[in-house]
């Protein structure tokens, strides 16, 4: 969708009457220039090329002072940064998997420990059952004890 825009509104110059027919016909030309422009560049695709700006195209300047192997002095930094980065890198993964075999260690151990401590829940349990069955005979034949004693004495 084309936008239309408008030049912006000229102001009046006072002319005197002789220049009148003059001035109008510079003034009309004028603004049929403005109006090809903007045509120009509001209907159609843009022709930038055709449009005279007064911009300059700035060239950087080269530095006389910079050593021409600063490529390779760079690339060889770059490499040694790359090998110390690999080398530590490396050296974790070492920590990292050493740090991986203690903790499945651990587990083994703490399931072992659990396993154990089940086993001697179990046995607690079993034995606490035993004292009690244990202790209802003493008792009962505590109890035969005393009868026997009372009978035998009358």
């Amino acid at each position: 969708m084309p936008i239309h825009r408008t030049p912006p509104p000229a102001s009046p110059v006072p002319v005197s009457s002789d220049d009148t027919s003059q001035s109008q016909t510079t003034r009309t030309r004028a603004i049929d220039a403005i109006e090809r422009t903007t045509k120009l560049h509001s209907e159609s695709t843009p022709d930038i090329p055709s449009l005279t700006l007064n911009v300059s195209e700035r060239k950087k300047r080269k530095h006389d002072e910079v050593n021409p192997n600063i490529m390779s002095y760079m690339s060889e930094m770059f490499s040694v940064y790359t090998n110390e980065q690999a080398k530590h890198f490396k050296d974790l993964q070492i920590i990292v998997s050493s740090i991986k075999e203690q903790n499945d260690e651990l587990k083994k151990s703490v399931d072992t420990m659990s396993s154990k401590y089940d086993e001697f829940l179990s046995r607690l349990s079993v034995l606490e059952a035993e004292k009690r069955q244990d202790r209802y005979i003493i008792q009962q034949l505590q109890e035969k004890i005393e009868n026997m004693e009372r009978k035998s004495r009358f």
